[in-house]
């Protein structure tokens, strides 16, 4: 009965790092693309090799090298929660958001530090 419950476990355990792989896997690719805030001018676009460029008013603002991920993100944990952190080119300073949501046309993002969301349309 012990070695049900344990392999049952591993099991579940196993499904659940897959399903988490997959589902970063998927938001990569979404996330490739231009995105505006709404309401706004403010743009960010996001290149396939983990570049993204930040512009306000067409004028490039910065660049930043991005990962996904479901790691802790800055000391922040938790719990099924999928992870945007970028690094800006310039000084190396990190910043963490929360992706709240990613579809083909919208994507929110929660700044962790200041928990400020945002959101964005696909161009």
């Amino acid at each position: 009965m012990k070695t049900i419950k344990i392999i049952l476990t591993l099991f579940i355990i196993t499904i659940a790092f897959s399903c988490k792989a997959q589902q970063i896997s998927e938001y990569s690719t979404k996330i490739i693309g231009t995105w505006m805030e709404e309401n706004s001018s403010y743009k960010l676009v996001f290149l396939s090799d983990g570049i993204c460029k930040e512009f306000e008013n067409s004028e490039l603002i910065t660049t930043y090298n991005y990962t996904i991920k479901n790691e802790s993100c800055k000391n922040f944990q938790a719990s099924n929660t999928i992870y945007l952190e970028w690094v800006d080119n310039e000084d190396n300073k990190k910043t963490c958001f929360e992706i709240l949501n990613i579809t083909d046309d919208s994507l929110s993002l929660m700044i962790i530090d200041r928990a400020k969301n945002l959101f964005f349309n696909k161009q």
